[in-house]
This record gives C-alpha cells, sequence and structure tokens, in this order.
C-alpha cells in the first residue's frame, strides 16, 4: 500500500499525461470469501492490466489506517470506524468522544479517502459502501459477491470455527449492519443490482475462477471506457491531494 500511493503521489506531482487506469470495488454478503480472494485478485490484475505501471494495491482495513493518517484523526477511533458499527459503538463512550470527529465527519473522511484512492487508479476497495461513494468516477468498476445463506453460513462456521447457531446469527447480523451502514449514509440500497457492473453468485465457484471472472470482466470493460472516453475527450479533472489540518 504505501509503494502504491508513494508511486502514484509522485505521477501527480510530476503532472503525467492522463493514463486511463481502472479501480475496483467490492461490495459482499457475509461469507462469500472476499477474503480468500483478495490478495490473488490483486496479483492476478498485476498480471492482466497493462495500465497497472506501479500494480494494483487493495485497501480493506488498511483504507482505515489510512483514513485515521490523512485526517489526523486519533488511533483510539479506528474501533469505531469498522464498517458494521455504529458511531460510536457503545453509548457510555459518548462522552470520551466528545471533541471527536461526528458520525456524519468520519462517514465523509472514508469517503473521500476512497474517492482519491480510486481515482488514481488499480486501486481495489473492499465495502465501506466504496461503490456508492465513487459511482460518478468514470474509472471505477462495481462487483457485488453474492450466496445462498446456506452455504455463506457454512463458509463462515468453518473459517471462525463456531458452531452452526453462531455462524447464522453473525452472517444475518452482519449482512444487515453492512444493509444499515449504506443506507444511512448514502440513502441508497445494498441490494441494489443497479448500483453494480457484475453481481455474481460464489456458491459453486472455486477462488481461482471467481478472481479470472471479475479481474477478465474489469479489463474487457475498462478497454471499451477507455475507448470511449477518448472518443468523447471526457478526461477526470486533474487529482488534487490535500492534507486536512486540525
Amino acid at each position: 500500500m504505501e509503494k502504491f500511493l508513494r508511486s502514484r503521489l509522485a505521477e501527480e506531482f510530476q503532472g503525467s499525461d492522463f493514463q486511463f487506469r481502472p479501480s475496483l470495488t467490492i461490495s459482499r454478503q457475509c461469507g462469500t470469501g472476499t477474503s480468500r480472494i483478495e490478495r490473488s485478485l490483486v496479483e492476478y490484475l498485476d498480471e492482466v492490466d497493462e495500465s497497472a505501471v506501479h500494480g494494483w494495491a487493495g485497501f480493506d482495513q488498511s483504507l482505515i489506517g489510512k483514513i485515521i493518517e490523512d485526517h489526523k484523526l486519533p488511533n483510539s477511533m479506528e474501533p469505531y470506524m469498522a464498517e458494521e458499527a455504529k458511531f460510536p459503538i457503545l453509548e457510555t463512550l459518548d462522552e470520551a468522544l466528545k471533541l471527536q470527529p461526528s458520525k456524519w465527519t468520519l462517514f465523509n473522511y472514508s469517503a473521500a479517502t476512497i474517492r482519491t484512492l480510486c481515482r488514481m487508479g488499480n486501486a481495489l476497495v473492499v465495502g465501506r459502501a466504496g461503490n456508492f461513494v465513487t459511482s460518478d468516477l468514470p474509472n471505477t468498476f462495481h462487483v457485488r459477491l453474492i450466496g445462498s445463506e446456506l452455504k455463506r453460513i457454512a463458509c463462515v462456521r468453518e473459517r471462525f470455527q463456531i458452531t452452526q447457531d453462531e455462524a447464522e446469527k453473525l452472517v444475518k447480523k452482519t449482512d444487515r449492519s453492512r444493509g444499515n451502514f449504506v443506507k444511512r449514509y448514502t440513502g441508497a440500497g445494498i441490494d441494489d443490482t443497479g448500483s453494480y457492473h457484475l453481481l455474481l453468485n460464489t456458491d459453486n465457484l472455486s477462488s481461482d475462477v471467481i478472481v479470472r471472472i471479475i479481474g477478465d470482466s474489469l479489463i474487457e470493460w475498462a478497454n471499451e471506457k477507455e475507448i470511449s472516453m477518448n472518443q468523447l475527450k471526457v478526461f477526470p479533472e486533474p487529482l488534487t491531494l490535500t492534507r486536512s489540518r486540525s
């Protein structure tokens, strides 16, 4: 991640000519196995995407650290920025957080960082309403991973070594929390199929197949998108990177 950011920021500073570089957001139901494909997907895109001069970078939990760093938030805020959490997650913390950024401000920090990363190109962002906050960016491809509840529960049970009942409760709670997060801060529905370029059922697909489907779909889409943008002479505005000051 650090190497990616240094390389891309240096490019922007040097005023490099515009080159279309795609980015990717992934939304997922709990138990669809995002964690098992993320690294492989980044590696696959490094191989097949000719625009990835400096490689692809994945941003999930590491994105939270990036938000804190960019906006000078204290490390103590990290637990309250989890996607499925409310802000704050415990009422007893209200007093301690009085001087901290508001719930809406925290979301805006997250959204601004995601947009910056995606505009740079060659960034994979998982969760945090990434597809909704970048819906207007012409270089960003949106994927949602879904699956049957039974298979997702089985996946969660195996991964965390918990009981069937615990896995079922975790899947339902996580899906509900993610949906509420998106609705609360974007007004959209997480299951709105029109918000994604690709909807993929992972039930009977191996990790390798999932990676190839997503990666190849992205490249085909990016090639068509770049051609149409060049024909229309539509290019994104120059990227302006600023660091907030307290």
